[in-house]
């Protein structure tokens, strides 16, 4: 295994073309608790914010993709992340993301936040890529990625 920033290691052989995006984010008032800090749930925001932002980097915009493979969406299976360094009201944050792996029905993406040189957070989300119902009562399931998907995803 290796790792990406700090101990939340990578699951896999790491990706020849790795896609990878780059987004910022200011912390505004609303994201800091009596501190001064911001609140650790917002990490998990922002990680969601920058996967969102791969995806359409990859010409995979959610809005659009979702109907398109018929899908309800990406959710959550698996999160985790690690604090190294606070991040403060004002502060405008880096957000790396990149995909660590894609499997037949999930992929892990890897997030780095940063301020300037200086790390805040590192963490990870492995998704599923989940089939939209076609009969009302129909549970959820994860579906393939589809061929097309995952070659972007994991930059072939």
């Amino acid at each position: 295994m290796e790792c990406v920033g700090s101990d939340v290691p990578l699951e896999g052989q790491p990706l020849s073309g790795v896609s990878e995006h780059t987004t910022t984010v200011q912390v505004r008032w609303g994201d800091v608790d009596a501190a001064g800090i911001v609140f650790y749930p917002r990490f998990f925001e922002w990680y969601d914010l920058s996967c969102e932002a791969l995806f359409a980097s990859l010409g995979l915009a959610w809005p659009e993709a979702f109907p398109k493979y018929a899908i309800v969406g990406v959710p959550i299976v698996e999160s985790g992340s690690r604090f190294t360094s606070p991040a403060r009201y004002g502060d405008v944050l880096t957000i790396r993301s990149r995909v660590a792996w894609v499997r037949d029905k999930t992929f892990r993406v890897e997030h780095e936040i940063s301020v300037g040189s200086r790390p805040c957070a590192t963490g990870f989300e492995v998704r599923a890529w989940v089939a939209r119902p076609t009969s009302p009562g129909e549970p959820l399931h994860a579906k393939s990625i589809p061929e097309d998907v995952a070659k972007r995803l994991t930059g072939a």
